[in-house]
């Protein structure tokens, strides 16, 4: 079973909730009915974490114009006041909880971890790391059946069914090796030019995250060598990095932080057709 985007998104006027990044915007207007998201165990770093807003409970005018502001927003590089709607029947109270116990997950030697998933660019990601199963069981997707979120100047809304059954093959464990990438997969795509289409953007952010695991592999020590590293898979031929010039350029990179990226940042054309000629 798959969880597909809605074509086109959910109308923004049809959500209940809206989900806030307190750290982007931690001065709001008093008379608006905040829901601190947050677990007893991180209540101490409440201010870290993200408000959920009940829009039914704004004033009419006030909700007309936060529609307003969240439809006509246009910079593709800034996100609007609001970057991720919900569309539930739940209660506030009901929400509260589930969408603070998703901002928790244990990895298998049991020790926590923090998920941004209120973070379009990582709730985009999660939808094709985690498998339909894992991502409806670390989100309350049977209490919010529709997720939309703004991304490269855009709305879209993950919809989901109202079960999701445990597959064969399906891993009890989050990927964390994987999710820890999202953010590095993030710094490369900010380097390349907007990609809209949701498929599209998906097989990208796969490219890249392969070849950031090919980084690893390679053991560049640092992120910005593993980031440049990501870019030139896409631009050079496949496995750019076996051909003998670029493995011993590896092998001295292991132990010189940022050596890569230094290295490679004066190279022309005719240089890197050198450097990868097999």
């Amino acid at each position: 079973m798959q969880i597909n985007y809605l074509q086109p998104s959910l109308p923004l006027a049809e959500h209940q909730f809206a989900v806030i990044d307190r750290r982007r915007h931690p001065e709001l207007p008093k008379e608006w009915q905040l829901i601190e998201l947050v677990s007893p165990m991180l209540a101490p770093q409440a201010h870290l974490y993200p408000w959920l807003l009940p829009l039914h409970d704004l004033s009419s005018a006030a909700w007309s114009q936060l529609m307003l502001e969240l439809a006509q927003h246009s910079d593709t590089h800034t996100p609007p006041l609001c970057s991720l709607l919900l569309s539930s029947k739940r209660s506030p109270e009901e929400l509260r909880g589930a969408l603070a116990d998703a901002l928790y997950f244990k990895d298998q030697q049991q020790q926590g971890h923090i998920l941004r998933y209120y973070d379009p660019r990582v709730l985009f990601h999660l939808h094709w790391m985690l498998s339909p199963w894992q991502l409806s069981h670390q989100l309350p997707t049977q209490q919010i059946p529709c997720w939309t979120f703004w991304l490269e100047g855009g709305w879209h809304s993950l919809a989901f069914p109202e079960r999701i059954a445990f597959q064969t093959g399906d891993s009890p464990h989050m990927p964390l090796e994987q999710l820890q990438r999202c953010g590095q997969i993030n710094q490369v795509l900010a380097k390349l030019p907007t990609c809209s289409d949701m498929a599209q953007r998906q097989a990208l952010s796969q490219r890249i995250d392969a070849l950031l695991w090919q980084a690893t592999q390679c053991q560049l020590p640092t992120k910005e060598d593993k980031i440049e590293f990501a870019l030139h898979g896409l631009q050079q031929r496949d496995a750019f990095w076996t051909a003998p010039k670029m493995a011993e350029l590896l092998i001295k990179a292991r132990n010189c932080p940022d050596y890569y990226r230094d290295e490679t940042s004066s190279w022309d054309k005719a240089q890197w057709q050198s450097m990868v000629s097999m």
